[in-house]
């Protein structure tokens, strides 16, 4: 039996396929091949007509069931050439005229005319709703036909030889309605199953293509932080010795004294001062370190002082500035200011802007790079400006792109831009380039949080 099955469908598939392209949407895929179904469906019946004609039937029928059955298979050529209007609209005439001759020639008492009423639900099944016109002229056709056989007016045309018979007809005329109904419901459900098949499909390869676009996105993140943290590596190192340096010297200073036995305690108090201060230093460079070395992905969105942002982001990058004899300038931030971000990504931002600045302003002889924050209701824009020679217009279209980079090759992934504005969109934000400004300036806008409220120690809920 699979056997069988097997062969017929290897018969039947390519023949349902006529016309089809991939160019064609997929509402009309499923009505060619519902064209191409009723087409074989047709022919079939016509074909299977024959004996009984044979017996029971004049000859003018056998003619009928040979010609109607020709013109059945016509209509898969038809879409095959390309005429996937023409061929549904021909698939219904000439099945209303099939019945209807049959309806002329062998009276009511055939029953012939029950087939229109099938045939009035074809055009459903054949055409969408908005092919107002054909679905209309389809509808038309079977309901003319229907009033035009019961009226009595092709009582002329009936052949009396046959009307003996008709009678016999009334079985095979209701088993012909019955099986263009349920053919054109089988065939209309197998499409919609097919079409939901292929949308399911569809949104599947849609969602697997989100994660891998998802999966691409955190890699491009965590690529761009590892070139940030190998920049900043050897100006961090020099961040912790100098601290550590002073540590040792101030350590060497009190073992001096220790063995001179003239340790006085003011020295001592203003030396632990001293070292306090710098241990506290090394603890923030490290602190900074440490949360924009993190993955921040899952972290939720909370209120983050934009104040200490900056300053953590700064404590990153400043030795690299002063090495360079870079004036970094950070405007007044008010310390009120909040923003909803995950503060690590948004420090990962920064540090790209502020790596960007540097190099823009390296070569040349007057080096400036200032960092801003105003607010208005709403919003948070903070601001990387720097003197250097700007970003030309041509490429400020492109400068956002994945890969796209100005810098000499070995100097930039071209990344920095590209995944700042994927985290700056993520955080329901923007990153742009002021085109107005008289320097280069790159503005990070975030929404405006409220400042989290700090209960005092020892506060508890009431009952």
């Amino acid at each position: 039996m699979p056997t069988l099955v097997s062969r017929i469908d290897r018969f039947v598939r390519p023949i349902l396929d006529q016309g089809i392209t991939p160019a064609l949407p997929d509402p009309l895929k499923k009505r060619i091949r519902l064209t191409n179904g009723l087409s074989l469906f047709g022919s079939f019946v016509m074909l299977a007509s024959i004996p009984f004609d044979w017996s029971h039937a004049p000859r003018w029928m056998l003619t009928e069931d040979v010609v109607g059955a020709a013109a059945y298979l016509a209509f898969p050529l038809l879409n095959r050439a390309g005429h996937l209007l023409a061929s549904r609209l021909l698939c219904l005439i000439v099945s209303n005229l099939i019945v209807l001759g049959n309806a002329a020639l062998l009276g009511p008492e055939s029953g012939a005319q029950m087939v229109f009423i099938a045939l009035a639900a074809m055009p459903f099944a054949l055409f969408d709703l908005s092919d107002r016109i054909p679905l209309a002229s389809g509808v038309a056709l079977a309901i003319a036909c229907f009033a035009l056989a019961e009226s009595g007016i092709l009582a002329p045309f009936r052949d009396v030889a046959a009307t003996a018979a008709a009678a016999g007809y009334y079985p095979y005329s209701a088993v012909v309605a019955l099986g263009v109904l349920i053919f054109s419901l089988y065939q209309t459900s197998a499409a919609n199953a097919q079409a939901e098949q292929q949308l399911r499909q569809d949104i599947e390869e849609r969602l697997r293509a989100q994660r891998e676009l998802e999966q691409t996105r955190q890699a491009s993140i965590y690529s761009a932080k590892m070139a940030a943290l190998g920049e900043m590596s050897s100006n961090i190192g020099h961040e912790i010795n100098n601290p550590l340096a002073a540590i040792l010297l101030r350590a060497h200073r009190l073992q001096r004294l220790a063995a001179k036995g003239t340790l006085d305690l003011e020295i001592v108090r203003g030396v632990a001062g001293d070292v306090e201060a710098t241990v506290d230093r090394i603890r923030r460079i490290v602190d900074a370190l440490r949360s924009f070395a993190r993955d921040a992905e899952n972290d939720p969105m909370r209120p983050e002082s934009v104040a200490a942002i900056v300053q953590d982001t700064v404590e990153l990058c400043a030795q690299r500035f002063r090495q360079h004899s870079i004036q970094l300038v950070i405007d007044p931030i008010e310390p009120t200011l909040y923003v909803e971000c995950r503060s690590a990504q948004i420090a990962q931002v920064l540090l790209n802007l502020l790596g960007n600045a540097h190099d823009a302003v390296e070569a040349i002889p007057e080096r400036r790079v200032r960092v801003a924050a105003v607010a208005d209701d709403n919003e948070v824009h903070i601001s990387v400006a720097d003197n250097g020679p700007g970003v030309p217009a041509e490429l400020r279209a492109r400068i956002m792109e994945p890969f796209f980079t100005t810098k000499e090759i070995g100097k930039g992934t071209g990344l920095g831009l590209s995944v700042s504005k994927g985290i700056a969109e993520a955080h329901g934000g923007r990153l742009v380039h002021d085109d107005a400004a008289a320097e280069t300036r790159f503005v990070l806008t975030l929404r405006r949080a409220d400042a989290p409220v700090i209960e005092p120690p020892g506060t508890s809920a009431s009952a």
